[in-house]
């Protein structure tokens, strides 16, 4: 298993899986950890029309740059900067997500991560999800490359962030990683961190983002 498959599986909602079953080969837990308790729900009717990945990650930027505190991760906030659809998935409103197509072998995902049941969100995961059967293969990052890393750094640097190695700061504790550290970026109390797709090394060249994690 790839290792953006493995962190996939660690906070892929339980209503993705049932949207994408070839994309969770994986362990599925039928509960989430008290510290990430993300959004889920069974509901098929959960997933949005399908959207070009352009588009999409031209919302996620608008999100992101609208972020100034945990305040700001709330549901509505979401829809008004983003255009999608969120679900509640909880009576105290603090599960909620949405999600999509891109292609026949790519989806997305955005969901809110508590660290604590009951708590409000703190951190919002953005991830392209490979939902191909077959995955022995690297997947043709063409459908989410839109934007590769050095174009979300240029639009998180004019968005005030500046990049810092998450050794010079203290990472989110529940993102999790092996393999290439994730890029940090901040600005005040707003943390972004981007995943690169496979792993991919910046250094060997174009690399493909495909997990955005928003914390604040």
């Amino acid at each position: 298993m790839h290792a953006i498959d493995a962190v996939a599986s660690r906070f892929r909602p339980i209503w993705l899986c049932v949207l994408l079953a070839p994309a969770c080969t994986g362990p599925t837990f039928t509960h989430v950890p008290a510290k990430e308790n993300a959004a889920m729900t069974p509901s098929l009717a959960d997933a949005s029309a399908p959207i070009e990945s352009a588009q999409l990650i031209s919302r996620v930027l608008k999100l992101i740059d609208s972020v100034h505190g945990a305040a700001d991760l709330a549901p509505d906030d979401i829809e008004r900067q983003t255009g999608l659809p969120v679900r509640i998935h909880s009576a105290d409103r603090t599960e909620y997500g949405a999600s999509g197509r891109l292609s026949a072998d790519w989806a997305y995902s955005l969901a809110s991560v508590s660290y604590r049941q009951g708590q409000p969100p703190s951190r919002l995961d953005f991830d392209f999800i490979d939902a191909r059967t077959d995955r022995a293969q690297p997947a043709d990052t063409a459908a989410i490359c839109a934007l590769d890393l050095d174009g979300y750094r240029r639009a998180l640097s004019n968005q005030g962030f500046e990049q810092t190695a998450l050794a010079e700061h203290a990472p989110d504790p529940g993102f999790g990683f092996r393999g290439i550290e994730p890029l940090s970026f901040v600005r005040g109390k707003v943390e972004v961190s981007l995943r690169t797709y496979d792993d991919r090394d910046p250094a060997q060249g174009r690399a493909c983002v495909a997990g955005v994690r928003i914390s604040a």
